[in-house]
């Protein structure tokens, strides 16, 4: 089990043992909250790193109006309790505890529908056929490095939107951008010390969380602020760009709002690969996923009998055979 894994687990015990302290309030704040752990910082101390976490525990609005003169004592304690439950985790601590309320229902974003007999959007040709579609967000300081990012995302089958490398001048730049953000699969957010102040970064975030979009923060220089820090982020500091790129991959490979989207751009990548080189790559990227439905594995079934760059290279058909009996067939 990861440490973020272990939010409920810790709240739940913390709540026991303030239950058997005859800590009443304590112990009915705990066992109503929804925990997590939110990664912070990180520091690294005679070859040792260190992570550090938030416990953000959401509780309901009446519990969160009755603990809110008592807050800042209750959240010291919780702390103080749940820091000796962790002691033994010497390369991860938790700085504070956050209560706060549980949204109400009607004031949360409505989640995106899909009209009925309304087309999808025609994908502008920014974004090369069959790649994952993943727009970076990036203050104009920060152009080099989305642009080294995009580059090296590619080997994921990964199209990167940046703006200054894909708007062509003669287009209204706002609109492309829209344009961009309206047919995104995911929003990466390269987060330096500037982005906050950058209303077009905030706004293309605010963008993506609207349309249920994940987003991940990639943080070298500051914190996620906002709805952002709501979001797992990608620690990038001191690492070059093939080596974010590859962790973004792991990320959209794995997350359930964007792993069968990223599946289908590495099956896609299978089906018309150009060269034994990619199909050797591709099939090794192939291996690391987790689930495919009916489709895919009818897809690559196929680029064994038609593609010859899939056909023809050694161990290539008997390893898509074995992928798709390990993890089966489904419908997700």
């Amino acid at each position: 089990m990861g440490f973020e894994e272990m939010a409920p687990a810790l709240v739940a015990t913390a709540a026991k043992i303030a239950r058997l302290q005859d800590l009443t309030f304590d112990a009915d704040v705990l066992e109503s909250a929804s925990a997590s752990l939110i990664q912070t910082g990180s520091s690294e101390d005679f070859g040792q790193t260190y992570d550090y976490y938030t416990l953000m525990l959401e509780v309901p609005i009446p519990i969160y109006v009755a603990v809110d003169e008592l807050r800042t004592g209750l959240e010291k304690r919780i702390h103080k309790r749940i820091d000796q439950l962790v002691r033994t985790e010497r390369s991860n601590r938790i700085t504070e505890v956050v209560i706060s309320p549980i949204l109400a229902e009607h004031s949360r974003p409505p989640a995106p529908t899909t009209q009925q007999g309304v087309p999808e959007e025609e994908p502008p040709s920014f974004w090369q056929p069959g790649c994952f579609r993943l727009f970076i967000s990036h203050t104009s300081a920060n152009k080099a490095r989305a642009h080294a990012l995009k580059a090296s995302l590619t080997e994921y089958h990964v199209a990167a939107f940046v703006a200054h490398d894909d708007i062509i001048p003669t287009k209204e730049w706002e609109a492309e951008i829209e344009r961009a953000l309206r047919t995104t699969d995911a929003l990466a957010a390269i987060m330096t010390a500037d982005f906050i102040e950058s209303r077009w970064c905030d706004q293309e975030v605010g963008f993506a969380l609207g349309r249920g979009k994940l987003i991940v923060p990639l943080c070298s220089e500051t914190i996620p602020h906002g709805f952002l820090s709501k979001y797992q982020r990608l620690p990038t500091k001191g690492l070059v760009a093939s080596v974010v790129a590859e962790q973004l991959f792991s990320v959209l490979l794995s997350h359930s709002l964007t792993s069968p989207r990223m599946t289908d751009a590495l099956v896609d990548r299978m089906a018309n690969s150009s060269s034994f080189a990619i199909s050797r790559r591709t099939m090794t990227l192939l291996e690391k996923v987790t689930r495919l439905n009916d489709s895919q594995v009818a897809k690559l079934v196929q680029s064994t009998e038609s593609n010859r760059q899939a056909r023809d290279v050694d161990g290539i058909p008997f390893r898509i055979q074995r992928l798709v009996a390990r993890i089966g067939k489904s419908n997700a």
